[in-house]
C-alpha cells in the first residue's frame, strides 16, 4: 500500500480581515481560542469557512454569501480607495520518505474605487516552486495556465491536477471545517441528499451519519452512550425523500424509538460534535464554536476526550468561555490562544511562558479565567509585513 502524504495545517493569516488587522493563529493539535464576547472568535471562524468556500465554490460567490468585500474588510481599511483584506495557511506536507516540506496558501483582494477587486494569489513552497497570480497574470516555474485566470475568483482549483502536490494542498483548504451547530436545524426532517460533509449547521446530520463507516458509527455511538443515559443506538431514516434522525433508547425494560424532536438540544449536539469529528472523508482542520452550549459538564468531559482522540488525525480547535471547559486535563497552556478586542482592533496572543508554565491541576486554565490571571504575552501573534512569507519575524 503507498504511504498517505499528510498535510498539516500550521497556521492562519489575517489581514484587514473584519476586526483583524495583521493576526497570526497558530494551531496546536488541538487549539482553544478564548475571549470575551465580540473579540473576533466568531470572525475567526468565518474566515475558516469563507476560505474553504472559495477554493470549493468560488471566491465570488463567498464574498455575495457576506454582502460583499467591503462587508468582511477592516472598517479602517475602508477609509483606503484600495481597501480589501487577505487570509493565507502556512501547511507542513509530510512526504513519504522524504523531510516535511512547508506552503504557503492564500490570496489578498484590493478594491480600488467602484472597479471589481483585484486578486493577488498565491502559492510558495519552502523548498518547492508554486505560483503567484496577480489579476490576469499568472507566473509559475515551467508551467503554463491555458487561459487567463478567472476574474475575482483563484486559480489554485483549475491548476492543482497539473501537480499531485498541489492537489493534496487543495484538498486540504478545502477540508476545513467551522462549525456553528443548531440542535433546531438538526432536528427538522430535510430533503435526502448526497453530502456526506457536515453542514456548518449540522442540518444534514442525518445523510452523514449514514455514510459513516461501520466502524466510525460505533466509535460515535459509544461515546453519545455515555453522554445520554439509555441510548442504544441513532440513525437516520428515508420518509417520504426526507432524512430523519431516529434513536433507541433503553428505559427499564422496554426500547423507545424517539425522533430528534424528542431528545434534548444538547443530545443533539452532542451528536454534531462526534460526527464533525468522524465524517468521512476526514477534515483537515476542524473548529468547533462555543462547544459547551446546551451540555452537563459530565457531556463535556466526554466532548473533550473525543476530541483529543482525534486531534492525531486532523486539527481540532474549540472555542469557548467556559471555566468548565477549561479546567479539563486536556487544556494545556501551550494550546491556549486568547482574542482580546482593543480600539477596534481584534488581536490574538499566546498565554506568557510564566502562565503556561503554572497551568496544573490545581491552577487550571478554568481557574485563571475565573481569577483574571490568565495572562498573555507582552506582543500578539502578527506576521510581520508580508502575508506570503514563510520566513522573517513572526510574533
Amino acid at each position: 500500500m503507498a504511504e498517505r502524504v499528510r498535510v498539516t495545517v500550521e497556521e492562519l493569516r489575517l489581514k484587514n480581515f473584519r476586526a483583524f488587522e495583521n493576526a497570526r493563529l497558530s494551531f496546536s493539535d488541538l487549539t482553544y481560542l478564548v475571549g470575551r464576547n465580540g473579540a473576533g472568535k466568531s470572525s475567526l471562524l468565518d474566515a475558516i469557512a469563507l476560505l474553504q468556500e472559495a477554493v470549493s465554490d468560488s471566491l465570488e460567490n463567498a464574498l455575495d454569501r457576506r454582502g460583499g468585500l467591503h462587508n468582511v474588510s477592516r472598517m479602517g481599511a475602508l477609509q483606503s480607495d484600495r481597501s480589501g483584506f487577505g487570509l493565507a495557511l502556512v501547511l507542513s506536507v509530510e512526504l513519504p520518505g522524504r523531510e516535511s516540506v512547508r506552503f504557503i496558501y492564500g490570496f489578498d483582494l484590493i478594491g480600488v474605487g467602484s472597479r471589481p477587486y483585484q486578486v493577488k494569489e498565491r502559492l510558495a513552497g519552502s523548498t518547492q516552486a508554486g505560483f503567484e497570480r496577480i489579476a490576469d497574470d499568472f507566473n509559475a516555474p515551467g508551467r503554463k495556465l491555458d487561459a487567463s485566470p478567472p476574474e475575482g475568483n483563484l486559480v489554485l482549483p483549475l491548476v492543482a491536477r497539473s501537480d499531485s502536490l498541489w492537489t493534496h494542498l487543495l484538498d486540504a483548504v478545502r477540508g476545513l471545517r467551522a462549525y456553528e451547530l443548531s440542535p433546531a436545524q438538526m432536528a427538522e426532517a430535510r430533503e435526502i441528499g448526497e453530502r456526506t460533509t457536515l453542514l456548518r449547521n449540522g442540518a444534514n446530520a442525518g445523510d452523514v451519519l449514514k455514510a459513516l463507516p461501520e466502524g466510525s458509527q460505533f466509535w460515535l455511538l459509544e461515546r453519545l452512550a455515555l453522554i445520554t443515559e439509555g441510548i442504544t443506538w441513532v440513525q437516520g431514516d428515508a420518509i417520504l425523500g426526507r432524512r430523519v434522525l431516529r434513536f433507541r433508547q433503553q428505559q427499564g425494560e422496554m426500547v423507545n424509538t424517539l425522533d430528534a424532536s424528542n431528545v434534548s438540544q444538547g443530545t443533539l449536539r452532542s451528536l454534531g460534535v462526534l460526527l464533525a469529528l468522524c465524517q468521512q472523508p476526514e477534515p483537515s482542520l476542524v473548529l468547533i464554536d462555543e462547544i459547551e452550549n446546551s451540555l452537563h459538564p459530565s457531556a463535556l468531559g466526554v466532548l473533550l476526550d473525543a476530541a483529543l482522540a482525534r486531534c492525531d488525525r486532523m486539527r481540532v480547535v474549540l472555542t469557548s468561555h467556559s471555566p468548565e471547559v477549561l479546567n479539563h486535563p486536556s487544556v494545556t497552556g501551550e494550546r491556549i490562544r486568547v482574542i482580546e478586542w482593543h480600539d477596534g482592533i481584534s488581536r490574538i496572543f499566546c498565554l506568557n511562558p510564566a502562565t503556561q508554565t503554572a497551568v496544573n491541576e490545581i491552577d487550571t486554565v478554568g481557574w485563571m479565567l475565573s481569577s483574571n490571571a490568565l495572562w498573555t504575552g507582552p506582543t500578539p501573534e502578527t506576521f510581520g509585513d508580508d502575508l506570503f512569507a514563510l520566513t522573517g519575524a513572526e510574533g
